[in-house]
Order: C-alpha cells, then structure tokens, then sequence
C-alpha cells in the first residue's frame, strides 16, 4: 500500500498555493526563453499525441465526465470573470487582425446586388468569402 499525505493536507497544500500561483506562473513565464522554437521543434509529437487521443476517444471521455450543470455552473463562475479583462488585454491583437479583415472586405469588387439569390452568392458572397480565405494564416 502506497502512503500519501491525505485529502485533507493536499487539499490544504493546494489552498495555500493559490496565492503563490500566479508569482510563480510569472516568475515561470519570464524565465523561458525560445518558447516558438521549442514548440515549432514538438510538432511532429504533437500531432502523434492528437492522433492517440482521437483514437482513444479521450476527448469523449473527458467531456463525459462533466454533465452540462456543472460545465455551466464553472463557465459562469469562471469564464464570465475573465473574458472582460481578456479582451481587454488583447485589444491592440485584435485591433491589428480586425484591421487587415475589414480593409480585404472593403477591397474587394462586388457584383451589384440583383433579384437572382443564386448570382447574388456567385457575384457577392463568393467574391468575400475568397478574398478572406486568401489572407488566412497571414
């Protein structure tokens, strides 16, 4: 029989880390250096370890585990909090993205608009949806 500390001393042990967490996330993050490389570099253990999962359904089973309840109740008490500040933090990314997608749109040549939907979607839709396809991944 392995012996482990208890419920009740690792639960305090993760009680009083939570006001230690987020020095040592910084302290942790300030610390890395090459991240893109290292990461660019797993790549191909990535995918191998994607492909493990689909075949083990593990996706499937992790979600079984919670039932839509409790994903609600942890989305708003958790989630809610931190979206605002989130996109508050990335404003200035989503700026620079936003910007490229609205100067393709107003760039692109539309055919005027006509009676037929099936010309409307050839000469107006199509034309859109290219031109946003090709700055993808840019």
């Amino acid at each position: 029989m392995v012996k482990t500390k208890g419920l009740s001393a690792t639960q305090a042990n993760w009680d009083s880390g939570i006001g230690r967490a987020p020095a040592a996330y910084t302290k942790g993050v300030q610390g890395t250096t090459n991240w893109q490389a290292a990461a660019i570099a797993g790549e191909a253990l990535y995918g191998q370890k994607v492909q493990e999962a689909v075949a083990n359904h593990s996706r499937a089973t992790g979600i079984s585990k919670t039932s839509d309840s409790e994903w609600q109740q942890a989305a708003l008490s958790k989630g809610a909090q931190r979206i605002g500040p989130g996109m508050t933090a990335a404003k200035g990314k989503f700026n620079a993205g936003i910007s490229k997608v609205l100067s393709t749109i107003e760039a692109t040549s539309i055919a005027p608009r006509s009676a037929d939907p099936m010309a409307n979607v050839d000469g107006r839709v199509k034309p859109l949806v290219a031109a946003l396809h090709a700055i993808k991944g840019k």
